[in-house]
């Protein structure tokens, strides 16, 4: 990530901005990622002169204490950000550009760090401004009145806004709470449009290993996409034993297929590299039932050195007697992803061995 640089508060639009300290800069979050792989690797390489079975014993351990951790999963509302894969064509529904983010929480003393670093490809409906001034208001719904706000950026759809702010978050707060950016347009001499808004569900995230960065997708918040259900499930990778897992915990709030009264529902899961299907695997079916609940843990083997060309797909489905089965909807997630899924991916990777749970909205693609 490139270094920043403090920059004074803004006050053309009069509304007061949050505490700010001295930047910090923050460590790439991918390049922290692949060392910890890295490190994990040359640790295998003198495991391997001890007994296998005890290294097999040990992985089967921690996937099973994995499991158990799920117990404490979150139970609060999915993240709202769709999420986005190069080699899948999908509906990103109308994104009006993005926005990149770095967290940051500090439990001892209930603080919030959001770094709001910069947003590339904005644009208002009419797509017919160009550049245009842009500033960006914070929220923590579902308190209504802004946080914190950006200074205006002048005359560019890529603003780089590199500003840091400080918000008093209490931890036991954190699972009720959503963390909203919404995007302005700044016209000094008409009133102020709102391009979009993107948002995440506090209580969807582990922010206590802390920082880390992702790209949130910019709304249109007159399009907001359908309502399929959601989906919780986990992610741990072993890199000792080049095992990723994944955990279908449990779905809610499902929508059949052409509005049917009754369906049977279960989940497939698809390992894709470079957009190809490489193994599937899949959950029982629960029968008639809009909330149903897994815990089903599937392991794939995947080599640290593939695992940035990888692409994992998660389908909620309905079962048919005929075989002629019928998608609800589904979730990518990938290191290419944005928005939840790239900050799913993300935590896993900075939480090797650890599986980390999250809340996702379906879609249809």
């Amino acid at each position: 990530m490139a270094a920043f640089h403090e920059i004074s508060p803004a006050t053309e639009t009069g509304i007061p901005v949050s505490q700010r300290d001295s930047f910090i800069q923050y460590e790439d979050i991918f390049e922290r990622a692949h060392n910890a792989v890295v490190s994990d690797n040359k640790s295998r390489q003198v495991e391997r002169d001890l007994d296998s079975s005890d290294n097999e014993t040990r992985d089967v351990v921690e996937d099973e204490i994995g499991i158990r951790r799920l117990e404490r999963c979150y139970s609060s509302e999915s993240l709202s950000s769709t999420t986005s894969e190069s080699s899948i064509i999908e509906n990103c529904f109308n994104t009006m550009g993005q926005l990149e983010i770095v967290l940051d929480y500090d439990a001892e003393q209930s603080k919030l760090t959001v770094t709001l670093v910069q947003a590339r490809e904005l644009r208002t409906v009419e797509e017919t401004i160009g550049a245009m001034d842009t500033y960006v208001k914070i929220y923590i719904l579902p308190d209504p009145e802004p946080k914190a706000q950006s200074k205006v950026f002048r005359k560019s759809v890529n603003p780089v806004y590199n500003e840091r702010f400080v918000l008093d978050v209490a931890r036991q707060e954190l699972e009720h709470k959503t963390l909203q950016f919404a995007v302005f347009y700044y016209d000094k001499y008409s009133r102020h449009d709102l391009i979009g808004e993107a948002e995440m569900k506090l209580g969807d995230l582990d922010l206590i290993p802390g920082p880390f960065s992702t790209w949130l997708n910019v709304m249109d918040v007159n399009d907001k996409p359908q309502d399929l259900g959601d989906i919780m499930f986990s992610l741990s990778y072993l890199p000792t034993a080049e095992r990723l897992t994944v955990v279908v915990v449990k779905a809610r709030n499902l929508k059949w297929v052409d509005d049917k009264s009754a369906a049977d529902p279960f989940v497939k899961v698809y390992l894709l590299q470079n957009g190809k299907k490489i193994s599937k695997k899949k959950t029982v079916v629960k029968r008639d039932d809009r909330c149903p609940i897994y815990n089903e843990a599937m392991i794939f083997s995947v080599p640290s050195s593939v695992l940035q060309t990888i692409t994992l797909r998660i389908t909620v489905s309905e079962h048919a007697s005929d075989g002629k089965n019928h998608s609800i909807g589904h979730v990518l997630v990938s290191p290419n992803s944005t928005g939840s899924s790239l900050t799913h991916w993300n935590q896993m990777m900075t939480s090797l061995r650890k599986p980390v749970a999250m809340w996702h909205s379906l879609r249809k693609y």
